[in-house]
């Protein structure tokens, strides 16, 4: 048997290889269960019927260079979030709350599992459950935890479930803005987040699908002009939904929503956001970076990201990312008509969004016809003589 193959007969097999015992969460009180009753207890509970929005492409994800990959920008962020720009979110977290390891985590859409990986190391939490969608970013986390406490599961992030007070904590790190039916996660987790346990965040939670305002968008490119030509960003293209949509359909699909609905659940106690709404755009995917050195770069940033600030405290751009803590309102899980409202609203707006191509307003429903119309009569030899000048003039609509 190949080293891909036992990986995944582990990663299927739980009820076989996770046999040890473990401690039911709660700082208050203990209660011995079995991991293996926990699991089990997973797979009844997951498998709610409905039609999701998931990524089948998990190739998009860690490709490129991002902002933060920067450690100017690191700093910009470390100060933000801890007020000290030499510590990153969670070493602030596991000085200010880990006096003693958590119990049980759970993390949301691990990935390729570094999220975990780093939080076992750190002593932040004795033992973790994660899951994605993606099998292939499964098994390579599953290959990479070695000895680790760490159990892999299988699931939509939209569709999961969890019996009551499994963990002590719950870690986000950019799982919630690929989430659909934010309202139901949300639900479920205050569910399974023991009374004192918290829910730890790192996300962003900028405009839905990137799509800034007009105004937000000239101070943008007003800000990337004025960058001498090797550090300008080239060339700088408004974020194209049906292009996002091909590769991500869960790409930032309700990254807008995030903070009202977890606080709908959840007291978030801190909240520290970091700006991004001018660095963000300008620095990622920027070729133009890889090759400079950073005496020569680092100057550029500063003043991008003293722009960044500028403009995040006049609030003439939003933040894009935070890091905020939150504990259960476990009264909210007796309010059904309140439960039952707010998922009335989610179901409806993905109802309708199914029926308009996954498109959340008449206006995006249009531009996308208009964008399947285009690359339908574009593949034509009409279109092909007639494409410059009726690119130009739907663009001038904002179309495309």
């Amino acid at each position: 048997m190949s080293h891909d193959e036992l990986c995944e007969t582990r990663l299927f097999h739980l009820f076989e290889s996770c046999s040890i015992k473990t401690q039911r969460v709660g700082r208050a009180g203990v209660v011995r269960i079995s991991f293996i009753s926990l699991v089990k207890s997973f797979y009844v509970r997951k498998q709610v019927a409905m039609e999701t929005v998931v990524s089948e492409n998990s190739q998009i994800y860690y490709q490129g260079t991002f902002w933060n990959d920067f450690p100017r920008v690191q700093e910009y962020m470390c100060q933000n979030f801890t007020g000290d720009k030499t510590k990153w979110w969670s070493a602030d977290f596991k000085e200010r709350f880990c006096s003693q390891p958590f119990a049980r985590g759970l993390v949301l859409n691990c990935g390729n599992g570094w999220v975990e990986r780093a939080l076992i190391d750190a002593k932040i939490v004795n033992q973790i459950i994660a899951f994605d969608y993606a099998l292939d970013l499964l098994l390579e986390a599953e290959r990479a935890k070695g000895d680790r406490p760490i159990y892999y599961l299988r699931a939509d992030a939209n569709r999961i479930d969890f019996g009551a007070d499994q963990f002590d904590l719950v870690v986000n790190v950019a799982a919630l803005h690929h989430v659909q039916y934010l309202n139901r996660l949300c639900l479920i987790l205050c569910k399974a987040l023991c009374p004192d346990g918290i829910f730890l965040n790192y996300d962003y939670i900028g405009p839905q699908r990137n799509q800034y305002s007009a105004q937000h968008w000239r101070y943008i490119r007003r800000a990337n002009k004025q960058l001498p030509s090797h550090i300008r960003k080239t060339p700088m293209l408004y974020p194209h939904v049906p292009t996002m949509l091909y590769y991500d359909p869960t790409e930032a699909i309700h990254s807008d929503l995030i903070i009202e609905t977890v606080a709908r659940y959840f007291d978030i106690f801190e909240r520290h956001d970091t700006g991004g709404g001018i660095a963000y755009e300008i620095l990622t995917h920027n070729s133009k970076l890889k090759s400079l050195a950073p005496d020569e770069l680092n100057p550029w940033i500063d003043k991008l990201l003293d722009w960044d600030r500028e403009y995040t405290d006049a609030r003439r751009v939003p933040s894009l990312f935070s890091y905020f803590l939150a504990r259960p309102k476990k009264d909210t899980l007796r309010d059904l008509p309140m439960a039952q409202h707010f998922q009335g609203l989610e179901n409806r707006r993905e109802e309708w969004a199914s029926r308009h191509r996954g498109m959340y307003s008449y206006n995006w429903y249009l531009r996308m016809l208009v964008h399947s119309i285009y690359v339908k009569f574009a593949n034509s030899k009409i279109g092909i003589a007639l494409m410059p000048h009726l690119k130009n003039w739907l663009s001038w609509f904002g179309l495309l």
